[in-house]
């Protein structure tokens, strides 16, 4: 064949392939950049305005991914600085009232608006490679389910590519080829790679070992609470082996959230502790006054016990807490020695009332 006819060929199916993609997307490119700036200051608007203005998933999807390249600049200032401490809502809102940011802002931001808006979506941490070489510092896109199929979103590296994108809507198998996940599950493959083989270029293949049904996993993943969701990455990088910095990095920031979450919850249990001992209390201060006023107005003898009687479970609804402090992590935070004599003492109290009661001379029991 002719080289120049060949060279036209390329050119033209070039041209065709660009044209199509951008006729696919035409409408919701341009009703997403027609957004007026008053609905973009919070996720919630933008996410009511797609949800109001765009038909399908398919649009949906593209109307945010975007919104958020064409309307958010990356931060060179704090390029190599990703804040795996800072909760998503603190990085959604200093992002979008910069209008800057970086990776894990661009995929915040996507993410809280596609959720908001009644579709799939699931931030994902890991590392990338470019032009064969493996990029030292983390990276975050978003993963993102459509017509009962997974694929990845990453909005960072499509910054200012409206008509343009590459990295909207990527299959797993070609998405493996630059960004790995810590967590395999959310590699989405049935054989995912393990990080040896990313970094040294391995491609994605068969293996002759069973195939990972990664597509209901992701699902099932996504209906468990936080701490679930972190003991499960937690045990799965751990088993996959961790192999590098990066990974043993975010395998230790995961324990750490893990505790987090845990010492939270201790945080709950003692204080709901603390106010079934202060209930308690408040029911035996009345009892006593009550007697100091010389049991008036006067009660019958059954009604006078019965004062008493919810004390019993206020002060067990306490210990039952209790127990359950430090049940799951280590607990250093909370020192329940002092509440624990609260509630001896306290017992100790309403069966000296009791006692009195039995040999008090009181109206008879009716």
């Amino acid at each position: 064949m002719n080289a120049n006819w060949f060279l036209f060929l390329v050119i033209f199916y070039s041209v065709g392939v660009k044209a199509q993609h951008f006729n696919e997307y035409s409408y919701a490119d341009k009703m997403a950049l027609s957004i007026p700036p008053a609905e973009t200051y919070t996720t919630s608007l933008i996410a009511n305005y797609i949800k109001l203005n765009f038909k399908t998933d398919h649009e949906k999807f593209r109307g945010i991914y975007t919104w958020v390249t064409a309307n958010l600049k990356y931060s060179t200032d704090s390029m190599y600085s990703i804040n795996w401490g800072a909760d998503a809502e603190a990085k959604i809102t200093a992002a979008l009232r910069r209008r800057k940011g970086v990776c894990e802002n661009y995929a915040e931001i996507f993410n809280d608006i596609a959720n908001k808006a009644g579709l799939t979506s699931f931030v994902v941490t890991g590392y990338t490679k470019q032009d064969g070489y493996v990029n030292r510092t983390g990276h975050v896109w978003c993963a993102v389910y459509l017509n009962n199929e997974w694929f990845f979103c990453d909005p960072t590296w499509d910054e200012g590519l409206t008509y343009n994108t590459r990295w909207f809507l990527v299959p797993p198998d070609q998405f493996i080829e630059s960004h790995i996940a810590f967590d395999p599950l959310w590699q989405l493959l049935p054989y995912p790679l393990t990080q040896k083989e990313f970094n040294r270029g391995i491609g994605y293949a068969k293996k002759n070992t069973p195939a990972f049904n990664y597509s209901d996993s992701a699902l099932a993943f996504l209906q468990l609470n936080e701490l679930q969701q972190h003991q499960a990455a937690f045990r799965r990088i751990q088993q996959a082996g961790i192999e590098n910095e990066l990974q043993k990095n975010w395998h230790a920031f995961i324990k750490m959230k893990i505790a987090i979450v845990h010492g939270e919850n201790d945080m709950e249990l003692y204080n709901a502790a603390v106010e079934d001992l202060n209930r308690a209390t408040n029911i035996f201060n009345a009892f006593v006054q009550y007697r100091n006023n010389n049991f008036t107005p006067a009660k019958n003898i059954n009604d006078i016990h019965a004062m008493l009687d919810p004390i019993a479970g206020a002060i067990l609804s306490a210990w039952q807490k209790i127990n359950q402090i430090g049940k799951s992590a280590e607990n250093f935070q909370y020192n329940t020695d002092g509440l624990s004599d609260r509630l001896r003492a306290l017992t100790a109290r309403v069966q000296e009332q009791k006692d009195f009661l039995k040999k008090a001379h009181l109206p008879p029991k009716m």
